[in-house]
């Protein structure tokens, strides 16, 4: 079917209808996505002692903020002049650390999208209630969990390919393929077996689906970029208000972009 057979959804509807209802459910909304907002203060906590720790070993001290420039415009100014000392004052983290924050990434990762399959169905249906220890859970069943981080791997190579070859791309391949996981949903609610075929399909659907609609969404991003740099120089406390927001909205658009091009995730 020809894009201009669809009606065009403006982002400030998808935002409007969001803030809706994140208000009408507010309490339901902030209890269900406390675990990533929770993940989310405490992560910018660490990052900060990790920070600081480094900037120590470099012999800065932020306590006196024009000596810490001094040393920082030095520090510069030799790696400029001979790269090869940039090792010497690059940033490092030990392996367990590092596997210790990509094992946290995944976890809030397939926490956030059980959150966002139950808003989804709040969205979808102001009836529905929302459990918040299930419903959070929920991607660590057998019928989510292999599919979902299946998904969640391809999609995070697919986009760091793209942003490795060239920023555009990789944001290209993101707004294309961003709605695998909420069409695997409705797919599997369909279908009593999704096969491995049938996970892979989720993002042809998906980039057939944003056909049309990817400037809507990249307003929604930008959107969410300019509260996030809010939210750091709150250290992440904003995000008890930000998180449940971004994740009605992003229920909320694909809602309204499925009721446009349901004919697609069937």
């Amino acid at each position: 079917m020809n894009n201009a057979n669809y009606q065009r959804i403006p982002a400030s509807q998808v935002t409007r209808e969001a803030r809706q209802l994140f208000r009408k459910n507010f309490k339901e909304m902030v209890v269900l996505n406390i675990i990533p907002i929770l993940m989310r203060i405490i992560g910018m906590f660490f990052l900060v002692k990790m920070y600081s720790a480094w900037l120590g070993n470099l012999g800065v001290s932020l306590s006196n903020p024009q000596e810490a420039s001094r040393k920082l415009t030095a520090i510069s100014q030799e790696m400029v002049s001979n790269p090869s000392s940039a090792s010497k004052y690059a940033f490092s983290m030990t392996p367990q650390t590092s596997i210790l924050i990509f094992a946290a990434g995944f976890f809030f990762f397939l926490i956030c999208a059980g959150i966002a399959f139950s808003m989804l169905d709040k969205a979808r249906d102001d009836t529905y209630e929302i459990r918040t220890i299930r419903d959070s859970f929920q991607i660590f069943s057998g019928k989510y969990f292999f599919p979902i981080l299946f998904l969640g791997i391809l999609f995070n190579v697919i986009v760091e390919a793209g942003l490795g070859i060239y920023l555009i791309p990789g944001i290209w391949f993101f707004l294309m393929f961003g709605q695998s996981f909420f069409i695997y949903k409705d797919v599997s609610v369909r279908a009593d077996h999704v096969g491995f075929r049938g996970v892979f399909t989720t993002f042809a659907r998906s980039a057939n689906m944003m056909r049309g609609y990817k400037w809507t969404l990249l307003l929604i991003c930008i959107e969410f970029f300019l509260w996030e740099i809010l939210n750091l120089l709150t250290h992440e406390i904003l995000s008890i208000i930000l998180h449940p927001y971004e994740q009605a909205t992003m229920s909320v658009f694909y809602k309204k972009v499925a009721e446009q091009k349901g004919d697609l995730i069937k």
